[in-house]
């Protein structure tokens, strides 16, 4: 009995030395991760942060396809193994493939991670379209003006912030619980987590380095310029327009607080496609533009590195045709304009890396869209 209660004092004295600690955010990461049964964040994890929810107010449904496909035994097989909760296919608007795993059905969300990068990329571009940005040529101070720039360093644009070229002092890390990657993710206060880290790591404009800590400080000016949440925005400028038919909801980093940019939108696989088919037809819905055609086109082709645009992924040859957006734990919407065709997948294994920064459910996937171009 002494021991148990010498374990329970040593345990609460712990809690309360983390609670009052510069690391006070773990404290959330270990409710939202390990007493979930995950070793980090997960698909799932919604109901550990606040959160802002976008009602529904023009549903769309996506049409069935004349035609249906069927993966191959062995597609099925890496898809099952890496643990995929959905997957969708849509082909000339249509859908030709759609199957669930486990609970996971066609109302149900899960979290975006990366794959919100992209989509902060589109808000800035309409709300450059709209009047309240300039442009991406604006240096990031125009919009937050506390930003600090380091003497001798050249100002970072939007541009570079969308491009993970801004060249800021942060490495990402997924694995130390004590980098400011964990903070901004698990943190009461995103902004200013982001804004701490000031640029000249690299020479600006000059070096690819994928920092999650870029997306939240164009989060950040997304917000400012509109003068509203980035949820609120997006609902009426973005999803309403592709249609969503399931609420959505993003992250906050507390209550009432500031959407997680860099990750974190929660969206079914539905939903998710819809945007991969905006992005398919040039950012035009029922023929109207939403996002100017010339900027996507500028937007998935290589920027500092071949395989990253403004926030957009290209694969590697031989499926360069193939792009679109990608998150941690392959949460992945490949558009691939040759076939009309758009695949997504979100899941709670990656597989680990094939090739650069891109990871074995990519190459299953890509694999099984070559056996359908046969």
């Amino acid at each position: 009995m002494k021991t148990a209660k010498r374990v329970v004092a040593i345990v609460v004295v712990l809690f309360l030395a983390l609670k009052y600690s510069p690391y006070s955010y773990l404290i959330r990461g270990v409710q939202g991760a390990y007493l979930d049964g995950h070793k980090s964040a997960h698909i799932y994890d919604r109901s550990h942060f606040d959160q802002r929810e976008m009602l529904v107010f023009n549903a769309v449904s996506l049409p069935e396809g004349s035609y249906t496909l069927e993966l191959a035994p062995d597609t099925r097989t890496a898809l099952e193994s890496y643990d995929t909760k959905g997957l969708i296919v849509l082909e000339k608007d249509s859908v030709v493939f759609e199957e669930y795993w486990d609970d996971h059905d066609a109302s149900t969300i899960s979290n975006s991670f990366s794959t919100a990068k992209t989509v902060i990329t589109l808000l800035v571009q309409i709300a450059i379209q709209d009047g309240y940005i300039d442009s991406w040529d604006d240096p990031i101070t125009k919009y937050i003006p506390e930003y600090e720039i380091p003497e001798g360093v050249a100002e970072p644009t939007l541009r570079h912030f969308s491009t993970m070229t801004a060249g800021m002092q942060i490495k990402e890390s997924y694995n130390d619980p004590f980098s400011k990657t964990a903070k901004l993710y698990y943190g009461k206060d995103a902004e200013a987590t982001a804004l701490s880290v000031p640029p000249g790591k690299n020479p600006t404009g000059e070096v690819y380095e994928y920092q999650s800590a870029q997306t939240q400080v164009l989060t950040v000016a997304l917000s400012r310029a509109v003068g509203e949440s980035v949820s609120s925005f997006a609902n009426r400028e973005l999803f309403a327009k592709v249609g969503f038919e399931t609420a959505a909801t993003w992250h906050l980093d507390r209550e009432a607080g500031l959407e997680l940019g860099f990750c974190c939108l929660n969206v079914s696989v539905r939903d998710f496609a819809k945007l991969g088919q905006f992005i398919l037809h040039d950012g035009k819905i029922n023929g109207q533009s939403v996002v100017d055609s010339a900027f996507i086109a500028m937007a998935s082709q290589g920027y500092k590195s071949p395989y990253y645009g403004h926030s957009f992924w290209i694969y590697p040859e031989p499926y360069n045709h193939v792009f679109g957006f990608r998150g941690m734990l392959g949460q992945d919407i490949l558009i691939d304009r040759p076939h009309q065709r758009v695949v997504m997948r979100v899941g709670q294994r990656d597989g680990g890396k094939y090739h650069a920064d891109f990871n074995k459910v990519e190459e299953a996937l890509l694999l099984q869209m070559d056996l359908w171009n046969e």
